[in-house]
């Protein structure tokens, strides 16, 4: 096969999951918004639908989004097993240096200060899973529980297989790579990559949190009302 282009290929998986990410991440912070203020009609990239439709239409577009990542993500991998030895340094490069802040692949040097910024993207990765998820709470009415408990399930079934992709890929790339000094240091940011994982879940489980109390606080009666909704209950019919 033309090594040049399976380069270019990685290159353009790369811009696929940016577009992805990019999409997902406006169409979350749209639902959420739209859930916490209790709208009847939602509309987020062009699209428009009704609130009581909400929750199954957003699901379907995280769980195909998903399915869509994860096969771009095993494709990297594959691609880059195709690359002969000349080749795979330009496959690294493209890879390592690619514009995607979330780019899980990214490496700008040996200083901490540069090995910090490669290690953001797996981090960042899941944070927006968890604002996926987080939006998802926000149009939940719990009239069907099983198929929601089944959407959350398959939601992280597909964000654990996507990370075991990535771990893949990574290990890939190192194992093609001959050992030289930049690909041993590309393999000591595994580190500080996984400090990213953990402060992405971390920060994503805080936004979870935030945004629950967000619809629930939102939604629920202010004191005076329910007094006053009391008041009106409990006072005799003249």
């Amino acid at each position: 096969m033309n090594q040049d282009v399976i380069v270019d290929a990685l290159g353009k998986h790369l811009d696929a999951l940016q577009t992805i990410f990019n999409s997902i991440i406006l169409l979350a912070v749209a639902i959420a918004w739209a859930g916490i203020s209790r709208q009847t009609e939602i509309e987020a990239l062009s699209m428009k639908f009704q609130r009581r439709h909400a929750f199954f239409i957003a699901s379907g577009l995280y769980l195909i989004a998903n399915i869509v990542v994860l096969t771009l993500f095993l494709r990297i991998g594959d691609l880059f097993l195709l690359l002969d030895g000349p080749h795979t340094s330009a496959g690294f490069s493209m890879l390592a240096t690619h514009t995607w802040i979330l780019n899980p692949f990214s490496y700008f040097g040996r200083t901490l200060y540069a090995r910090l910024l490669s290690a953001g993207g797996p981090g960042l990765l899941i944070f927006t899973w968890w604002l996926c998820t987080a939006s998802l709470i926000t149009l939940d009415d719990k009239r069907h529980p099983f198929a929601t408990k089944f959407i959350f399930g398959a939601l992280n079934v597909l964000g654990f297989l996507s990370l075991s992709a990535i771990l893949f890929d990574f290990e890939t790339v190192a194992g093609q790579l001959e050992i030289t000094d930049t690909i041993d240091r590309f393999r000591y940011t595994i580190i500080e990559r996984m400090v990213g994982v953990l402060c992405g879940i971390g920060l994503g489980t805080l936004a979870l949190k935030g945004i629950q109390r967000l619809y629930e606080g939102w939604t629920r009666p202010a004191p005076g009302d329910s007094a006053k909704s009391s008041d009106r209950a409990e006072r005799p019919a003249k």
